[in-house]
């Protein structure tokens, strides 16, 4: 029987699609970033997105065995800095998915992380890791900007998702 399974080329087109739909929410409503916030640490919206988006490119870096960017190193100054960040990550990541192959996902590797040390995971683990971190800060941050007074009316979930069937 074959196994019924969502690829990561599919989460990844879900990906884009969401932070495409957040990025002209956020060109709508500036003031946003400036909303305080807790969430991971990060002061505010914009400190939130900067950490979503990092999370996203040095991962993806490290998928492709590639130097890690420092995270101070990451401009944060604007929205275009900031999606900027997002779309070499998703080159990152489509790069990385033209070339793998079953035997390179099954690969442990070893990941110095800012939070936890070093952790070890297989490569198919840390593309996952870096999609579903993204799903879920972008739900806390929904919650935060409905609780501030911002409307963010679109579904969000990934069964609305125009990106996959």
């Amino acid at each position: 029987m074959m196994a019924a399974a969502i690829t990561l080329e599919e989460l990844l087109a879900d990906n884009e699609a969401s932070t495409g739909t957040w990025e002209a929410w956020f060109a709508a409503n500036p003031a946003a970033l400036e909303l305080p916030c807790a969430i991971y640490n990060s002061a505010t919206v914009r400190g939130l997105l900067k950490h979503i988006f990092a999370v996203e490119l040095r991962d993806s870096q490290r998928l492709n065995g590639e130097e890690v960017v420092a995270y101070d190193a990451i401009p944060a100054g604007s929205l275009d800095d900031l999606v900027a960040i997002h779309s070499q990550a998703i080159r990152n990541l489509r790069r990385f998915l033209s070339h793998t192959d079953d035997t390179a996902l099954r690969e442990v590797i070893a990941l110095q992380t800012i939070s936890a040390g070093t952790v070890h995971a297989s490569r198919r683990k840390l593309f996952a890791h870096i999609l579903l971190h993204s799903m879920r800060h972008w739900a806390q941050l929904s919650s935060l900007l409905r609780e501030a007074g911002y409307k963010t009316d679109w579904p969000k979930d990934f069964l609305f998702s125009e990106a996959i069937a």
